[in-house]
């Protein structure tokens, strides 16, 4: 099967890991604001959008994360709207949405009474198991401070404004870093780490909020008026949403959805899910719900068959079923995988079922896309292949091969010049090899 796919594999000299990660946004306005790692840049969309995108087209996205490939859609012409399950992008949108009416005077007023936000009733944070210590005890103070001042502010956009300024700044003030699977902890924060861990100068709190706001005040003097900016995420699983949607839509579809890469998004961004009021109960729902890419995720299958039953889409989740038990490739690895789960070679042994949750949930996704596009229209995927026990797992070629028995024909895979090094731990094991970084691109039957 893969061999009919060896031509379609070409690298891509003008992507670089910059273009297809959040790097390229850091210095972007309004993008900046949020440092929310796992996005492409708002230049890779336009690229694409340039390529493939009607004037004036709908443009979809239904791993939104936060945003990119939405604003950048609108801001260029087009309709836009997108699914996301973490509650982080849709603060996004709504911040977006208020800076582009916000009135700049209030927002330089805000921020020159930013000290009078510091004091006063607060609305201290309810701190998850994983997030206690996260800040010292004045950070913790002033955060509580902050939020309870900010929930008073009458105006709409500036209350909004404030609160997202708040939630962008918490890992700089914290004892934490974002680190992959999880959240690092400085040595600082007096929790039992093994690590000597310093990751250098911690704001205070007042400090980090007032440089944002500095800087989101810098990008709302130069916006664009007149230029709408709400875009539509709907806070939803694109599993059932993509249910709902009008058959044959969207015009193209540019995504990147979770890899299959251990990464639990719900740890990375604990912190701002506390900021936002989530409840352990509510993390480990949200947990559950999201695209299986950890391996505490449990199977979905059982519960998808319902959904799609409740939807008369009985002979599609066959269809569906049928197509991921097809890709012998899939099951070879797997089986691999499992082998040294028995054998315990495994740092974990239920890899294996994060694997195979993983493609067949994808195959659901991209049964969705067939479905809401039109014929003709572009599905745009960013996505990197990942490495278990020295096994390669062909991420592009297997979703690939999905893609072509659910109404797509495969155009191309671009490959970036230079791949993803495999883990340290796995160089060890397994020597030092890269691993491909892709961008796909189908077309709509």
């Amino acid at each position: 099967m893969f061999e009919s796919m060896a031509d379609k594999l070409t690298t891509n000299e003008a992507l670089t890991r910059s273009l297809v990660s959040f790097q390229g946004n850091k210095k972007q306005p309004f993008y900046r604001w949020l440092k929310y790692k796992e996005a492409f840049s708002s230049d890779f969309v336009r690229l694409i959008l340039d390529r493939y995108a009607p004037k004036g087209g709908v443009v979809f996205d239904p791993f939104a994360g936060s945003g990119t490939a939405l604003f950048a859609s609108v801001q260029e012409g087009h309709v836009a709207t997108g699914t996301e399950l973490l509650p982080i992008g849709i603060a996004v949108a709504a911040a977006r949405a208020a800076a582009q009416r916000v009135k700049l005077d209030k927002m330089v007023e805000a921020r020159r009474n930013l000290a009078s936000l510091m004091v006063g009733p607060g609305k201290p944070l309810r701190h998850l198991r994983m997030t206690k210590g996260a800040f010292s005890e004045s950070n913790d103070a002033a955060i509580a401070s902050y939020r309870g001042a900010v929930s008073r502010i009458r105006d709409k956009d500036v209350k909004c404004l404030l609160h997202f300024a708040g939630l962008c700044v918490l890992e700089e003030s914290s004892f934490t870093r974002k680190d992959g699977q999880y959240l690092r902890w400085d040595y600082r924060s007096g929790k039992n780490v093994d690590s000597k861990f310093h990751k250098g100068v911690i704001k205070t709190f007042a400090e980090a909020v007032g440089s944002k706001l500095d800087e989101m005040i810098e990008d709302i003097a130069g916006r664009k008026e007149g230029v709408p900016m709400d875009v539509a995420i709907n806070q939803e699983s694109f599993f059932s949403y993509g249910l709902k949607m009008p058959k044959a839509s969207v015009d193209l579809v540019v995504t990147s959805p979770p890899y299959c890469n251990r990464y639990d998004y719900t740890r990375t961004y604990a912190l701002e899910l506390l900021y936002l009021d989530y409840t352990d109960a509510d993390v480990s729902a949200l947990r559950q719900s999201l695209l299986t890419a950890t391996v505490e995720n449990r199977p979905k299958m059982e519960a998808l068959r319902s959904l799609f039953a409740e939807h008369d889409e009985d002979t599609r989740f066959a269809e569906i079923l049928e197509t991921y038990e097809s890709v012998g490739a899939l099951h070879e690895v797997v089986a691999i995988l499992e082998q040294a789960a028995t054998d315990g070679s495994l740092n974990n042994p239920n890899i294996p079922r994060m694997v195979r949750n993983y493609f067949f949930e994808m195959a659901i996704a991209i049964s969705n896309l067939s479905r809401i596009t039109k014929r003709g229209a572009k599905v745009v995927m960013v996505n990197d292949n990942v490495r278990y026990f020295g096994e390669e797992v062909p991420v592009d070629l297997i979703l690939s091969a999905m893609a072509e028995r659910l109404g797509f024909s495969l155009e191309g895979i671009w490959v970036l010049p230079r791949g993803k090094g495999n883990s340290s731990q796995q160089m060890g094991a397994h020597g030092r090899t890269e691993i491909r970084k892709c961008v796909y691109i189908w077309k709509r039957r």
